[in-house]
Formats: C-alpha cells, sequence, structure tokens
C-alpha cells in the first residue's frame, strides 16, 4: 500500500469482476467446453489504476465495491503504488463475461448492469472526494454509472472535485459525456462509439471525428479518441495530434480494458512532466502493450519499451 500523496484519484462507481473464457469455434445456442483465461477484480476504474500502478504512478482509487468484496479488490490492487479506499454496498459486485473465439479472432462481451446504489452510498463518495481531492491532482470518473445514481448526481460529484481545484478527466458515454461539456472538464477519452452517442450523430470517417473534437476542445481543453487498431487522435489548445503503432493483427490477444490502458499512459506521462506529444506517444504504447496480453490491464514494462519506437504521432490542422 502506497503512503505517497497520489498523483491520480481513480473513483469506482460500477466495479465488476471479469471472467474472460476462450471457447474455439463459439456457436450459439450450442453446448461447448472453453477453458477460463482469467477472472479478476475489474472495472475501468480498477483497470487503470492497476496499469498506473504497473507504471509507477502514486494513485488512489475510492468508490463503492460490493459487500464482502472489498478485500478481494484491495488485494488484487494494493501496491507500492496504490492505495484503496472502497467502501462497501449492499448487493454484489456485477460480473461480466468476454468470450473469445481464437478460430475467429471475434471477442464477445456481456455485461451485467451491477448493485444499486443508496443517497447514503452516494454521500459518503462525496465526503471522500472533498477530502482526497486538491489542486495537484487528477480525477478521473470512468465507465458506467451503478443503478441509483443519476447525472445529476455524477455531476455533483464533478463539481466538487473541481471546487477543490483537481483536474477532472471524464471516460465514459452518452449522457454522462453530455453533461461533461459545460461543466469544462479537464479532459474526455471516449473511442468513437462513445464520442458518437455523445453528440447523438454517427461519426463514420476521420473528417467527422476531427471535426468533433475540434468543436468539442472549444469547452474541454484535452480531447483524446480512441480508434481502435487505427490509433487515437488527440485534441488540445493548438495541438492535434493523431498517431498509431502499426502492429500485426496476429499478435493481438484482448482488447478489453486497452482503453484503460491509454489513458493510464497517457495521465502517466502529464503527470511525469512530459508535454502532451510524449504524453499522447506513451499512451499508444501503453495501449498496445496491453493488447498483446491475454489479462486486462496486464502491461509488460519491457513490451513498453520495445514498441515506444514504433509510435507514429502526426500533427493535424484544425
Amino acid at each position: 500500500m502506497s503512503n505517497v500523496m497520489p498523483k491520480i484519484i481513480a473513483v469506482s462507481l460500477n466495479p465488476s469482476i471479469d471472467r474472460g473464457i476462450e471457447v474455439p469455434g463459439l456457436t450459439i445456442g450450442a453446448h461447448q467446453v472453453g477453458r477460463q483465461l482469467f477472472r479478476r477484480p475489474a472495472g475501468k476504474a480498477a483497470n487503470l489504476t492497476h496499469t498506473l500502478g504497473i507504471l509507477k504512478v502514486p494513485t488512489l482509487i475510492v468508490g463503492f465495491v460490493g459487500k464482502g468484496q472489498q478485500d478481494y479488490f484491495e488485494q488484487y490492487l494494493n501496491s507500492e503504488h496504490v492505495s484503496c479506499q472502497f467502501f462497501p454496498v449492499w448487493g454484489q459486485t456485477r460480473e461480466n463475461i468476454t468470450l473469445f473465439d481464437p478460430a475467429s479472432q471475434i471477442e464477445t462481451h456481456i455485461r451485467d448492469r451491477g448493485f444499486e446504489v443508496s443517497s447514503v452510498d452516494i454521500n459518503h463518495l462525496k465526503q471522500n472526494l472533498a477530502q482526497f481531492c486538491r489542486k495537484d491532482v487528477f480525477v478521473v470518473f470512468n465507465g458506467s454509472l451503478p443503478p441509483g445514481l443519476s447525472v445529476e448526481d455524477f455531476v455533483g460529484l464533478v463539481q466538487i472535485c473541481q471546487t477543490k481545484g483537481a483536474r477532472v478527466c471524464v471516460d465514459s458515454s452518452g449522457q454522462v459525456l453530455r453533461a461533461c461539456r459545460p461543466l469544462g472538464v479537464w479532459m474526455i477519452k471516449p473511442n468513437v462509439a462513445e464520442l458518437s452517442e455523445m453528440l447523438e450523430t454517427p461519426l463514420e470517417n476521420p473528417t467527422q471525428i476531427i471535426v468533433a473534437g475540434n468543436e468539442l476542445k472549444k469547452n474541454i481543453p484535452v480531447v483524446a479518441v480512441t480508434m481502435g487498431k487505427d490509433g487515437a487522435c488527440l485534441f488540445s489548445g493548438t495541438e492535434n495530434f493523431e498517431g498509431r503503432i502499426n502492429l500485426d493483427p496476429n499478435e493481438i490477444k484482448n482488447t478489453v480494458g486497452c482503453g484503460d490502458a491509454f489513458l493510464a499512459g497517457f495521465l502517466a506521462g502529464v503527470t511525469a512532466g512530459k508535454n502532451f506529444k510524449e504524453s499522447f506517444a506513451q499512451a499508444l504504447t501503453v495501449a498496445t502493450a496491453a493488447a498483446i496480453s491475454l489479462t486486462p490491464g496486464e502491461v509488460s514494462l519491457a513490451d513498453i519499451d520495445h514498441f515506444f519506437p514504433l509510435a507514429e504521432i502526426f500533427p493535424f490542422e484544425e
């Protein structure tokens, strides 16, 4: 458990326990034999935190966890660089399943809704955020909202952090991202589908993504859009970048959590004093290292060192 003041606070609103099962030749409706690849504490905040721990960034994760599963999450996440401040709520943490078909290289994701939080739980989290937030930290809200926590509640949580001077980053979708625009959060990190949902319009080509990113950065200082195998775009002030790492598709083992790894790499760069271009390159590198690992959120420092020189970054005009 870290005794160092955190640089990043990850807010866990709707954690999960993730299971990955490999099923060769997956056929809907059939009885088939598979093998479990992993079962681990997860959710976007936990994925982010775990990767930040590997990157040696002092991080605190706060938020909800199902009753009786607090130790399970803390044993997995606590490290020299990570501290946990979970508190249990009634109900079980949701369990998500990813089915991998190695024959077709198709992933099927099954997502549960999760426990319901009460007004008491929400107030508890507000108190925690008011206690831990300060001017020199980044606060990350990522993932879906659990039942019982409204968009209005989410806005209240963000505003507590902003009042304390923290820089807020949000990686979510739909109404949650739409609520961030008038709030002027420091950063958002949607993928293309989430950005389309946020703007309520399909984004079908790079030109549309560029137009959307340039419009959003008028209210939000940093906008990162991940695009899967096509890399990512970063919009910030007068600097716009697109980037990618060309990877043999046969090397990709698992794309779950790659967006969280991307965000971890970017924030690790920013908190280390790197500029946005360097941090963006690191984000692409960490995401690529995650893609070649079977277990979400697991990255090798050796893989990061290997991929970093391969990151291709191109500036583009507004």
